[in-house]
């Protein structure tokens, strides 16, 4: 199952770039592109989506569009996890990281005085 992110045209239950895409060029049958109306009507996202669509004067263009949104999308999506990564290793608590090295260092003196005690 493709990814949510994989298409900026599409997500879930909403239209389809093709669907979209064929409503603007006059393919879709009637009952089809009424459905697309009244989604428009219902929907501003759909709405917004068929204006900007109607902008482009070739589907060369607006494909080459979808791409550079789609790699841009994936590309910030990245850096966000790569920036939550960091900043999760910078959230552990100075206190907590002194703690484990005293027990650490306790831990290595109870074994050293151990050998000692033994010799």
């Amino acid at each position: 199952m493709p990814d949510v992110n994989d298409n900026i045209l599409h997500s879930g239950e909403e239209l389809s770039d093709e669907q979209l895409k064929n409503y603007l060029k006059g393919y879709l049958s009637r009952e089809d592109a009424h459905d697309i109306e009244e989604r428009m009507v219902d929907d501003s996202f759909v709405n917004d989506a068929i204006e900007g669509l109607q902008q482009f004067s070739s589907n060369k263009k607006l494909d080459d569009y979808v791409r550079q949104l789609n790699q841009h999308l994936h590309q910030q999506m990245a850096e966000q996890k790569q920036r939550s990564y960091k900043r999760r290793l910078k959230d552990i608590p100075w206190i907590i990281q002194a703690l484990i090295i005293v027990l650490l260092l306790c831990m290595l003196a109870y074994v050293v005085i151990m050998f000692v005690k033994e010799h």
